[in-house]
């Protein structure tokens, strides 16, 4: 990893990064493809997290790749951007958003209502998404959440029948499908996890059996980054989404992605190296330690290079210049590029604006990024 982290630093530089940038690696990203497509039922569509892979070319390159039945979208920014840029791709929402969100969107680009799932996880939303609907005389396409053991929100299965039935009464509005998250399946100890898993699988297909002919034509989205391996096409599910997982974050580390490889980084220019720097307030006291400060820093991320940097305790965190200790002496000049690995892609990979994407030793691109 240090050789190839070496090389990074080094092209990185040679393009003259002079400031913060998020960078994809190419080769990694498309190994991690291959990974997800082989490791995803081929009886399931795969949808895209937007969130997590915040960035329209780099969507594009895994579409390319990816066979998808289209986006999952979070934001009302993000979602105005991509309708603009690609009117007919299909946009789950991944969170119940304010209904005055769904009327500025539907304002903005009114073709909204024939691509957009609007997530619905209570009556009273039901109640302010219908009367948008009456509004607008738009036919709105609403998704239920179900909650099936995450327990963040969303209907339980066994109100999924009476909700599915308003919505088929109602004129201006109808089902779409049906999402049922559950990310904390991953991440339970294994004596809590089998049978979490086998009561989440139970909830989901309860709720799918209590949906007008059983579901049968919609949306039935379940699975992420961490489960979508484990879903095959008889599950009760049409699809399963995947984002982060493709670029790898360290809270992805996980023995369900042990193959998959990290492919986004954060760089950012060295702007001081200080060998044997003394401690303020002590300057009479020598430490066998470098300190070096880089442009920026409090990023959602850790530092993996130079090799055996770590945030300064004296210092603490900054999101000016950021000091980071290591070894002394250490082969770092201002100028060098320091790199660290985000601990997740989402508000992460499109803080900067710009990201650059990267093959072998060369820069082949340089991306412009969604808003948030």
């Amino acid at each position: 990893m240090t050789e190839y982290l070496q090389t990074l630093c080094d092209t990185l530089r040679a393009y003259g990064v002079d400031k913060p940038v998020t960078v994809v690696d190419l080769d990694r990203l498309e190994a991690n493809c291959a990974l997800a497509v082989s490791g995803a039922d081929a009886g399931l569509d795969r949808r895209l997290v937007a969130k997590s892979l915040p960035c329209l070319p780099l969507l594009d390159h895994i579409r390319g790749r990816i066979s998808t039945s289209g986006l999952m979208t979070f934001s009302e920014p993000m979602l105005l951007a991509l309708l603009r840029a690609e009117p007919k791709t299909d946009h789950l929402i991944g969170k119940p958003l304010p209904v005055s969100s769904a009327a500025r969107v539907l304002a903005a680009c009114p073709e909204a209502a024939a691509c957009v799932q609007w997530l619905i996880d209570t009556p009273g939303r039901l109640r302010d998404y219908l009367a948008l609907a009456a509004a607008k005389q738009s036919a709105l396409r609403l998704s239920l959440e179900v909650d099936i053991g995450l327990h963040r929100g969303g209907f339980l299965p066994e109100q999924v029948a009476d909700i599915a039935q308003e919505i088929d009464a109602y004129p201006n509005a109808r089902l779409s499908g049906m999402m049922g998250y559950e990310a904390h399946l991953a991440k339970l100890p294994g004596f809590l996890r089998k049978r979490a898993v086998r009561s989440s699988a139970d909830a989901f297909r309860r709720a799918v059996s209590s949906l007008p002919r059983g579901g049968e034509g919609l949306c039935l989205n379940t699975g992420g980054s961490l489960t979508f391996q484990s879903y095959r096409a008889n599950s009760g599910a049409t699809e399963v989404a995947f984002g982060s997982v493709l670029v790898k974050p360290s809270d992805f580390d996980h023995p369900a992605t042990q193959m998959f490889q990290p492919a986004a980084f954060i760089a950012t220019p060295v702007l001081k190296a200080m060998p044997g720097n003394p401690l303020p307030g002590l300057d009479f006291l020598w430490r066998t330690r470098t300190d070096i400060a880089v442009f920026g820093g409090h990023f959602l991320a850790h530092p993996v290079f130079p090799k055996r940097f770590r945030y300064s305790t004296i210092f603490g965190r900054s999101s000016n210049q950021e000091v980071w200790t290591g070894p002394c002496p250490a082969m770092v000049t201002p100028g060098d590029i320091a790199i660290l690995r985000p601990t997740q892609s989402e508000a992460v990979l499109n803080q900067l604006g710009t990201m650059l994407a990267v093959r072998g030793n060369q820069v082949v691109a340089e991306w412009e990024c969604l808003p948030n």
